[in-house]
């Protein structure tokens, strides 16, 4: 006595062979999908909120701080080895 797969016709091959290509496409999907990069919160990227000189900006474009300020911690932000103070910066003397 056969198995039901001997009795098989070439639509039942077919419609096998393409569930099968469909179960491992939706399988590569979803591996794809859990080690994807790009996502807003995904490992690896910061939130704009959370990025210092993006805060900054936004702080200078709504008028929170002047253009000299801006200029002066923009620059501690893009050179942080740099131990001169904003203050001294903006022309006071800081001790």
């Amino acid at each position: 006595m056969m198995g039901w797969a001997g009795e098989l016709t070439w639509t039942g091959w077919i419609v096998m062979a393409v569930c099968m290509f469909a179960f491992w496409a939706v399988v590569i999907y979803l591996v794809a999908m859990m080690f994807r990069t790009d996502r807003a919160n995904g490992p690896g990227r910061t939130s704009p909120e959370s990025d210092p000189l993006r805060l900054l900006e936004a702080r200078f474009a709504r008028g929170d701080i002047d253009s000299e300020e801006f200029v002066a911690r923009r620059r501690l932000l893009m050179h942080p080895g740099d131990t001169t103070s904003v203050e001294h910066r903006r022309g006071q003397v800081h001790d």
